[in-house]
This record gives structure tokens, C-alpha cells and sequence, in this order.
């Protein structure tokens, strides 16, 4: 069943990465929400800048009109009396003070923009990480398959050598039907161990952005990382986890937010200011026209007396916020800290069970050589043949799964470490 594979067929896990980074429609969402709280994060957005605005308006009317004026001025009545108006205006309207809370919300926005990125890195370190786990569950299941195949091909052998044997008289029935019948399985799993490897192959091209039905080869070929330290890897989480960052920064937003709301206490000043210019025709009347033009311009200062209580009940939430955002952020250190000792753990067991099982095949392939010697020899019965077999093919995927597991491990502790994005080559 294995057909030769030339390099620029096999899908790195690099390559993977780059395609997850590129087509992965999470990550494409995430990072255009990033995006959009960046765009929003402006001083004009927070009140900081003055506004400028152009305003025009014309009016035309035709009526009947009647005219009573005082004794010894005559009436005037006249059907179909135009009358027209322009008017035109640039107005400047700016806060020149609001107890400093435009700042407030501009630095607001600005954490926004930043807890807006963390979270597009976070939606990016999960992806990789349910592509790292396809892609090594891909690699291990095409071990399988070649381990599946290689038991196949030792059953095939087994049965034609039983069959020769019974054909020669030298092999009962019962030893024929007892090597088909393990045939028979073999076969069986076989097809199961192409079934689980095309189903993980679909999952991994969904989340790469890709159709389901691409091809794809994996490499097998696995390098460690060596000589990470566990109290390193903590210091560097409380730098760089991403759940630490989102924390901080939502603390810091809560902070913010209680300073806007106690800007909601101080003085207001605005300031005003415009040009306009107004042209007015009258059809009838005293007046025929008005023309007038020039600048008006005014301050107006507001002083929250009574509100009853809005402004202190905002305050008071904003504080308990920002006492939340605190604690919160002291409880996600403990927690992240405790993710990176149990990931170390994890990853130091995993290291050891992989030297363990690699010792085991070892013993196990030596077993079976021995078994198949003595076997072909008439010395042993197909059963204990049959157990070696099956020992050495649960050994040799006991080492694969235990490699790829320590190799997931690895990068799972990178993670809560918040080192994987650079082990990678990711940029966030």
C-alpha cells in the first residue's frame, strides 16, 4: 500500500502553520475584530478633537397674502407672493474640559485595541494547537497504518506457509484455519487503520482552510526541544502567557472606566463657535430683505449639582470592576503557573515513557524473531506465534503514540508559557 513520496509532497509542519495563519477562518475573524477596535481607538473617537460642521438650507414659498397694517397705511392683499431664504453656516463645537474623562476614554479604547490583539493571538495559539494535535495524530496514524500493514503482510506469509504446508501433509487443518482466521483480523484492521488515517486527514484540511479531499502526506520525522527549565518557563509565562496579558489589560480597562465615571463629577466647559450668513427675500411686506453675516461664538459651563445618585451609583460599579479586574488578574497568574508545572510534569512522564517504549520494541522485535525462528522450525504452535506478533505490533504503536504524545506535550507547555507563536515562526 505505500507509494514513494518525494519531499515537495509532504506537508510540513511548517507549511501547516503557514496555511492555518493564511486560511483558517477563525483566525481571519479574529484578527479583523482586532482591526476594527484599532480603527476605533482614535482621539476623534473619544472626544479629544473638535468638530466641524457645514450646514446650509434653502426655502421657497408662494402664497396669498393679506396684510393689515395700522390706520393710514393701506392694506395690502396679493395672491402668489414668492418669498425665498438661504442660509449658511460652518460651526466649531469642542469640550475644553469634562474632568479629564475624553482621556480616560481614548486610553480605554487604546486597551481595547490591545485586548482586542490578545485575543486574535489566543484565537491563533488555539488553532495551531488543534493543528499540531491533527498533524501529529495524522503522522501516528500513517505509522499505524505502515505497522497495520507490515503485521498484514507477516499474516499473508503465515497463511501461504500454512497452506504448504497442509498441502505437503506436514500442517493440520486446524493450523490453516487458525492463520486465516488471524488473517482475516489483520485485514480487518488494516482497512479500520486507513478509515481513521482519511477521516483525520479531512479534519486536518478543514482547518487548514483547505478541501476536505486534498491530499495530504505528513512528515514522520519528529525533533525534540531540549534542556527546557520549569522555573524559567514559569517567570516567562508571567510575561508572555496570553491569559496573564488579557487579565492585565482588562484590569487596566476597569481602571478607565472608574476614572471616566468620576470625571462624571467635575465642571463641564464647551466652546462654540461659527460663521454664518443669511439671505432673505420677502414678496410683500415692510421688509423686503435681510441679509446678515458674521461670527457668534460662546462658552457654556455645566455643573452636575443632582443627578440623583447615576453618577455616584456609576462610580461605585466602576470601582467593585476594577476590584474584580484585580483579583482576577492575581487569580489567573496562580492558575496559569499551575498550567505550566502540570505541562512540564506531563511533558518530563511523556519523555520518559517514550525511552521506555522504545526499549520495549526493542525487546519486542528480538522476541519475535526468536518466536518466528522457533515457529518456522515446527518448535512453537501458531498461537505463540501469534502472541509475539501481537506483542511486538502493540509495542512498536505504544512508542509511536508515546513519541508523537511527547512531541504534543512539548508544545502544549510552550503554550502556557507563551512561547509557542515564536517556536513556530507564528506572528500573532
Amino acid at each position: 500500500m505505500g507509494l514513494p513520496v518525494s519531499a515537495q509532497d509532504t506537508l510540513s509542519l511548517e507549511r501547516a502553520v503557514l496555511l492555518a495563519l493564511e486560511q483558517e477562518h477563525g483566525v481571519l475573524i479574529a484578527r479583523n475584530e482586532a482591526e476594527v477596535a484599532d480603527a476605533l481607538a482614535t482621539p476623534g473617537n473619544a472626544g479629544l478633537l473638535p468638530r466641524l460642521d457645514a450646514t446650509g438650507r434653502g426655502t421657497y414659498n408662494n402664497q396669498d397674502t393679506r396684510l393689515d397694517f395700522i390706520e393710514g397705511i393701506p392694506d395690502v392683499e396679493q395672491s402668489g407672493v414668492v418669498s425665498t431664504a438661504l442660509t449658511g453656516q460652518v460651526g466649531l463645537s469642542y469640550t475644553v474640559f469634562n474632568g479629564m474623562g475624553n482621556f480616560a476614554s481614548l486610553q480605554r479604547s487604546k486597551l481595547n485595541a490591545e485586548l482586542a490583539d490578545l485575543q486574535s493571538r489566543a484565537q491563533l495559539e488555539g488553532t495551531l494547537t488543534q493543528v499540531i494535535a491533527l498533524y501529529f495524530a495524522l503522522a501516528a496514524l500513517d505509522e499505524d497504518v505502515a505497522i497495520t500493514q507490515r503485521i498484514l503482510d507477516i499474516s499473508l506469509d503465515r497463511f501461504a506457509r500454512q497452506e504448504g504446508k497442509a498441502a505437503l501433509g506436514g500442517a493440520g487443518r486446524l493450523d490453516v484455519l487458525n492463520a486465516q482466521v488471524d488473517l482475516q483480523a489483520d485485514s480487518t484492521s488494516f482497512i479500520l487503520a486507513m478509515e481513521r488515517r482519511a477521516r483525520t486527514a479531512r479534519d486536518l484540511n478543514v482547518l487548514l482552510g483547505r478541501s476536505p479531499e486534498e491530499p495530504v502526506i505528513v512528515a514522520r520525522v519528529t525533533n525534540y526541544a531540549q534542556g527546557l527549565d520549569e522555573e524559567r518557563l514559569v517567570s516567562e509565562a508571567m510575561q508572555y502567557n496570553v491569559v496573564v496579558l488579557s487579565t492585565m489589560t482588562r484590569m487596566r480597562m476597569a481602571e478607565a472606566d472608574e476614572r471616566i465615571a468620576k470625571a462624571l463629577r467635575w465642571p463641564r466647559l464647551d466652546l462654540s463657535a461659527s460663521y454664518g450668513l443669511s439671505d432673505q427675500v420677502n414678496g410683500v411686506g415692510i421688509v423686503l430683505g435681510t441679509t446678515t453675516q458674521g461670527f457668534n461664538g460662546g462658552l457654556t459651563l455645566s455643573v452636575p449639582i443632582y443627578d440623583g445618585g447615576r453618577v455616584n451609583s456609576q462610580t461605585k460599579v466602576a470601582q467593585l470592576r476594577a476590584e474584580n479586574a484585580a483579583l482576577s488578574e492575581q487569580q489567573a497568574r496562580l492558575q496559569v503557573e499551575r498550567d505550566v508545572r502540570n505541562a512540564f510534569t506531563t511533558w518530563s512522564a511523556q519523555r520518559k515513557v517514550m525511552r521506555i517504549q522504545q526499549d520495549a520494541v526493542s525487546t519486542a522485535q528480538l522476541n519475535f524473531d526468536r518466536t518466528r525462528e522457533l515457529f518456522q522450525s515446527g518448535q512453537l504452535t501458531g498461537l505463540q506465534f501469534r502472541q509475539a506478533q501481537l506483542d511486538l505490533a502493540n509495542a512498536e504503536r505504544q512508542f509511536v503514540v508515546s513519541g508523537f504524545d511527547t512531541k504534543v506535550s512539548e508544545l502544549q507547555l510552550l503554550r502556557v508559557s507563551g512561547g509557542l507563536l515564536a517556536t513556530l515562526g507564528a506572528a500573532p
